[in-house]
């Protein structure tokens, strides 16, 4: 229970009196200590208002402040930083501006908060400092780019019409009457570029006028491309800078590309990756300023990786090859990472021109895109993302003009952008769009995945070649590639050799499933007497196991190398030899079962890229179903070589075959080889005999009668090494001609 507490009324009387006595000896005592108690000091201004209505140059902006109510802030409140422009600055304004107003009667009460807002900051900041920002570990000083201003997403809720609506299903429900969309959902940042900022940023002069079209020198201060004429005027309620010409918000740069007529085609390929999202928020918060408001509000976002949403407005994920890499119309843009802030640092991006693109389609290297597609607007959606990716930066700071000579996609691969491709440029609020009249395409384009990439009858091999990480593989740019490539419509009963091992033997038909967009196999009988492949007899739908098994044969059709050098054999990636002959359309390839069956691989298709050639073929290479151990062991005339090297005991550390019916092998494999790319040179029947006469070696019939365990083990490591002295690491093709190499024998494996 609370204690009350009472007063006796002499008391309370004598602690009043003695209360204003002492207040009034204090208040005596700082009269001549404190000179500005009751004045204000000299260099002290008028306030923000009083100041910009005196000077008599600013009336359009005092009848702007009066008209949004903001009077008694600028006059007697707040801590405010201004930047505002004279009444001849308006005048040039009305005379040519994007709003298409001729006077200040034109302007509406939302462009008049415009105008305001996004030249107020809500703290009172010096030139000098707005460079400086809070950052995660304090102050950081000399590098803040953007600054947070006073404006609203909500002081401007455009109804969108029909006519601008994206070219995608995601808006035809708002194709009638349109719909009232906010661009983003986050405020406007203004961009300034400081004398401090831009030497701790190393942006030179000649930088700063490739991205503004300005020039400065010495200590010139921009707001965007817009130059401060005066700073610092310093009033009661905060600084005034008064800038060359009326700041207006910006755009973003998704909106700048939309805007813009010389981008209409990069912006409408980066459009299809939007779509309208309802914000609930935004909706209630428009409604406790406008209580009348009955509609909806709606924000644009383009799906992203980062600053963007991953799922469709109906909630569906989005596959991530999908997504960009960042949200191009998030105003308030943060580079990804933890020690960035919004004033640190924002995006850029490369956009060609719709002459640039047109003549990249037309006549240059994108015309292997045209004879495909016919258009841009039918090139799909996975292609264009590959294409937009590349021409997306997360950082300005990165991609200043200083730095192009080093500049590189998200897959460290270099972008030849040089200055001369920039024809322009725009500063938006979220980083920086350079306008280019060169395009660059991603290597996916250029490399001999290109081909695969965009026909419509290679998806099993695309689908292997994504599941399994091969697409950076197989771009480098670097190293010289020949890519056979089955297409779809062949891609017909490949005898697998894990299939081949198994009690059950079959074919397998992979084939690619639309409605789930992963790989199937048919699997048909096999008779492998015969050759022979039958009825039906199952489906295998486990993506895990189809992708391992097409890797295997994506490694069995990549050839590190040019394959018309003049050479007759060659090696591929997995160490599997095939045998070439012809060139270009004529070029016949055999794998080891092709020349088993006496088939042959022929081309369809070539195509010449930048790292070498891409291959149509009209059946999978297929590799070799007979191991060492069966051509040995089915060959009469190698049946003494076979029986030396399979008499060792099976729990001997000699033993030289090993039963691994697993991805190595097809039966048993030769324990100190791993892959298939050695050379065993077999000695004749008549050869094996000549050694044991001549007391090189010895048979097992001769080893197991010896008695002594010593002598025994010693003529079992003799006969070893003897054998595998036959056995040499890579292989080695003999055509006749003389082989002057060292190659490396399993001897020094013992």
């Amino acid at each position: 229970m609370m204690k009350k507490r009472f007063y006796q009324p002499h008391y309370r009387g004598s602690y009043l009196i003695t209360l204003l006595v002492i207040i009034g000896l204090w208040c005596v005592s700082c009269v001549d200590d404190y000179y500005y108690d009751d004045r204000e000091p000299e260099w002290l201004g008028a306030s923000i208002y009083d100041y910009l209505k005196e000077n008599g140059n600013y009336t359009n902006f005092v009848k702007l402040i009066d008209d949004v109510n903001y009077t008694a802030v600028l006059e007697k409140t707040g801590s405010k930083t201004l930047f505002v422009a004279d009444d001849e600055a308006f005048g040039r304004f009305y005379n040519n501006n994007p709003w298409g107003v001729s006077g200040y009667e034109g302007l509406s009460l939302a462009q008049k908060k415009l105008i305001l807002n996004f030249g107020m900051i809500n703290n009172a900041y010096l030139i000098e400092t707005l460079s400086n920002y809070n950052g995660p570990t304090g102050l950081i000083y000399g590098t803040a780019m953007r600054r947070a201003v006073a404006i609203s997403p909500l002081d401007s809720v455009p109804r969108e019409p029909v006519n601008k609506l994206p070219d995608t299903k995601y808006w035809d429900r708002f194709r009638t009457n349109g719909l009232l969309l906010l661009k983003d959902d986050s405020p406007k940042p203004l961009v300034h570029f400081l004398p401090i900022q831009l030497l701790s940023t190393n942006i030179s002069d000649d930088d700063f006028r490739l991205i503004t079209g300005e020039d400065r020198s010495g200590d010139d201060a921009f707001i965007f491309n817009i130059k401060v004429t005066e700073r610092d005027i310093t009033c009661k309620n905060g600084y005034i800078h008064v800038l060359e010409d009326v700041l207006i918000p910006r755009d973003n740069m998704a909106e700048h590309l939309i805007n813009n007529s010389d981008t209409r085609t990069f912006s409408k390929l980066l459009e299809r990756f939007t779509a309208p999202y309802y914000s609930e928020t935004e909706t209630n918060n428009y409604k406790q300023i406008h209580p009348e408001f009955s509609d909806s509000i709606f924000v644009k976002e383009y799906f992203s990786s980062y600053g963007g949403p991953t799922y469709y407005p109906d909630q569906t994920p989005i596959n991530p090859e999908y997504l960009l890499p960042f949200n191009p119309g998030w105003n308030s843009y943060v580079r990804q990472g933890s020690e960035s802030a919004l004033q640190s640092d924002m995006a850029a991006m490369l956009a060609p021109t719709d002459a640039a693109l047109e003549e990249y389609f037309n006549t240059g290297s994108g015309i292997i895109l045209k004879n495909r597609y016919g258009s841009w607007e039918n090139v799909p959606d996975d292609i264009i993302i590959l294409f937009l990716k590349r021409h997306l930066r997360s950082s300005f700071l990165e991609s200043i003009p200083a730095r192009f000579d080093k500049m590189t996609d998200s897959e460290n691969s270099p972008i030849p952008i040089v200055m001369n491709d920039i024809a322009g440029s725009y500063i938006g609020v979220n980083g920086v769009v350079y306008l280019t009249n060169n395009v660059y395409p991603p290597d996916d384009y250029v490399s001999v995945y290109g081909p695969v990439l965009f026909s419509e009858h290679t998806k099993v091999f695309n689908w292997a070649i994504r599941r399994n990480d091969f697409r950076l593989y197989l771009n480098s740019l670097i190293s010289q590639y020949s890519f056979f490539v089955p297409t779809d419509e062949f891609f017909d009963k490949y005898i697998d050799p894990i299939a081949f091992s198994k009690d059950v033997q079959g074919a397998l038909k992979f084939w690619y499933n639309e409605e789930t967009e992963t790989v199937n196999a048919t699997v048909y009988s096999y008779n492998p007497s015969t050759g022979e492949v039958g009825d039906e007899i199952g489906e295998i739908i486990n993506p895990a196991f189809l992708s391992n098994r097409l890797l295997d044969l994506l490694d069995t059709h990549i050839i590190i190398g040019d394959v018309e050098s003049g050479s007759r054999f060659y090696l591929s990636k997995g160490g599997r030899s095939i045998i070439v002959e012809g060139s270009g359309m004529d070029l016949k390839v055999q794998g080891g079962g092709d020349i088993e069956q006496g088939v042959t691989t022929n081309v369809t298709s070539v195509y010449e890229q930048t790292n070498g050639k891409t291959y149509f073929i009209d059946k999978p290479i297929q590799t070799s179903l007979r191991s060492v151990y069966k051509i040995l062991s089915e060959t009469p005339e190698f049946s003494a070589f076979f029986n030396l090297l399979s008499g060792f005991p099976t729990n001997s550390q000699s033993v030289i075959f090993k039963k691994t019916t697993n991805y190595y092998g097809i039966d048993y494999n030769i324990k100190f080889f791993n892959t298939f790319h050695y050379t065993v040179y077999v000695p004749t029947n008549d050869a094996i005999q000549q050694a044991i006469g001549e007391g090189l070696i010895k048979n097992w019939s001769m080893i197991n009668d010896i008695s002594d365990v010593n002598i025994q083990n010693e003529e079992i490591k003799k006969l070893e090494r003897f054998l595998r002295y036959h056995f040499q690491d890579n292989s080695v093709y003999l055509s006749g001609s003389p082989v002057n190499n060292v190659y490396q024998l399993s001897l020094i494996h013992i």
